[in-house]
């Protein structure tokens, strides 16, 4: 893919992004589908063609930022974090680990997964669940990682699984 003239961020302003997520590309079916509109001179697909429906109003978005805010964790929890994001700048994988920001978005993010499943109060499987998602994207490999060919994930993955969680 060309990428002559576009820079990468930099790591600061990566570092305000919640999350990286993994988009794969769509299917033979979907992408054929996708070619057929546009090659029809039909213009972008129309999102409710495609299925895409509104899934909340703002009414709703604002009841779920309130179960969010009511979402408590638990200073053990909070602990953790801190060790995790601690444990990113003391590995030699890792040429720059998370900042603070990186754990204040992970217990953001924590909460509204506990929200989402009904829950009042994080757990540790919570954070677990969302390391790679939040962190991924604000973690330098090392010259050496690199070299190695070691995927972000496995480290992230690593990390947590070394990082003794509050039973």
């Amino acid at each position: 893919i060309e990428s002559q003239g576009v820079y990468p961020l930099p790591e600061a302003q990566l570092d305000r992004f919640l999350f990286k997520l993994l988009v794969d590309y769509p299917s033979a079916e979907e992408e054929a589908r996708i070619v057929t509109q546009y090659g029809a001179g039909q213009g972008a697909p129309d999102p409710v063609a495609l299925g895409v429906t509104a899934v909340a109003d703002v009414a709703t978005i604002r009841a779920a930022c309130s179960a969010v805010a009511g979402v408590t964790m638990a200073q053990s929890v909070t602990d953790y974090i801190v060790r995790l994001m601690r444990a990113t700048r003391d590995t030699a994988d890792l040429f720059a680990g998370a900042s603070p920001r990186a754990g204040v978005l992970l217990a953001s993010a924590a909460r509204a997964r506990a929200a989402l499943d009904g829950r009042d109060y994080v757990i540790p499987d919570d954070v677990k669940g969302l390391a790679g998602a939040v962190l991924r994207h604000r973690l330098l490999l090392s010259p050496a990682a690199e070299i190695e060919g070691k995927p972000i994930e496995a480290i992230v993955g690593d990390l947590v699984t070394r990082t003794e969680a509050p039973r």
